[in-house]
């Protein structure tokens, strides 16, 4: 009897070793024929976690800051990475049943942060490369990732998120993406939890900085009339959200104020005078509100 529980007991050890170095080879894999190789294993689990313990020296965020939470699964991390070899093994591989593959795109870490926040946390043109790919892979079957999707934390969007990156071609691409997805007159006026809207996040990285003036019009101009506050006349927040759309406006340039006004169709209301006025240009697009 002894004997038998003793057996018993070393080989859950066995187990449980060789499930802890299935699973420190998993996250440290960086190559697609290797990821091959491990997703065939007996003992492969592609859904497992880091704990709260465990680190890794190749995810501590990119621009966007902390590289999420804990309780990250692999893809979260090789998407952050920006590897599109092993994020592609991952949607390819005849090891994984689509039942995984979907619990895999839709984990969220501690902190409800999804792979889509990850490859904004990225914060470069690869980690953007992974997060196109997936995209037009689950639309491809037929599926469709919800780019309005919120992290626990601060209620923020992948769009709201790109902001935190301070990196223009990381926020483009990502309202690219969002389009591409059909959600931009979703995500453009969603608000995290402390109320502000991308526009509201890119004005405040707008002053002196040419390229985060350009965005925030372009968001502003997809937005439509009201932007991304959804202003409208008789609203009873009507007064505090005309506020915060005309400090939004104050932060770009008139260059960037007419293109709100072309991209509106109100190139009628312009003269030679108002496009060197930036406090005739806004008025003009304040007359916009519905």
């Amino acid at each position: 009897m002894l004997s038998a529980i003793a057996t018993t007991t070393t080989t859950t050890t066995k187990m449980s070793s060789s499930s802890s170095k299935w699973k420190s080879d998993y996250f440290e894999c960086n190559n697609a024929s290797a990821l091959r190789v491990l997703l065939k294993m007996p003992n492969a689990n592609p859904l497992v976690r880091r704990e709260r313990h465990e680190t890794s020296s190749t995810t501590r965020g990119g621009k966007g800051g902390g590289g999420g939470g804990k309780r990250r699964t692999y893809l979260m991390e090789q998407m952050q990475k920006g590897n599109s070899a092993t994020v592609g093994e991952l949607f390819l591989s005849a090891a994984l049943e689509e039942r995984t593959r979907k619990e895999l795109l839709l984990a969220r870490d501690e902190n409800g942060s999804c792979c889509l926040h990850y490859a904004v946390y990225g914060a470069s043109a690869e980690s953007m490369k992974c997060l196109e790919m997936v995209l037009l892979e689950c639309e491809r079957r037929g599926e469709r990732l919800d780019m309005a999707v919120k992290d626990f934390v601060d209620g923020s969007t992948p769009l709201i998120l790109s902001a935190f990156t301070n990196d223009t071609f990381v926020i483009e691409k990502t309202l690219e993406l969002t389009r591409l997805n059909g959600q931009q007159d979703e995500v453009l006026y969603e608000r995290d939890n402390g109320k502000a809207t991308i526009a509201g996040h890119l004005a405040q990285r707008a002053r002196g900085n040419e390229g985060m003036k350009n965005v925030l019009a372009k968001v502003i101009a997809y937005a439509g009339p009201g932007g991304c506050g959804k202003l409208k006349r008789g609203e009873k927040a009507y007064l505090m959200k005309k506020k915060e759309l005309t400090g939004q406006l104050s932060e770009l340039d008139c260059d960037d104020l007419v293109f709100i006004i072309n991209y509106w169709r109100l190139g009628n209301l312009l003269n030679a005078s108002a496009m060197t006025e930036k406090k005739k240009l806004i008025e003009i697009i304040l007359m916009a509100t519905p």
